[in-house]
């Protein structure tokens, strides 16, 4: 998703309701995904990256997913609260 200069890309001319699906699309990928995972399957090692290669656990992937979701779900709990603030004004 990174462009030509090492930036993310502006989203521009796409709904509110497309962004919202394409969020909840993923989120059913990844619940899906989650499900057809077998405790065993947990601790298995494997490789990631595009450059530079690293190693973690399908445990540790699956964690730092929910992890990073959360940290972007608090990004939007504080545009919320901006909203809310001006639509008070």
């Amino acid at each position: 998703m990174i462009d030509e200069n090492n930036r993310l890309p502006l989203v521009q001319g796409v709904s509110r309701d497309t962004l919202i699906s394409q969020y909840e699309g993923v989120l059913t990928l990844l619940k899906e995904t989650c499900t057809q995972v077998a405790d065993a399957d947990l601790d298995r090692v494997v490789t990631f990256g595009h450059q530079n290669e690293k190693q973690a656990t399908v445990r540790w992937g699956l964690w730092h997913m929910a992890d990073h979701n959360r940290y972007h779900q608090a990004h939007m709990n504080q545009l919320r609260r901006w909203f809310q603030t001006q639509t008070d004004c």
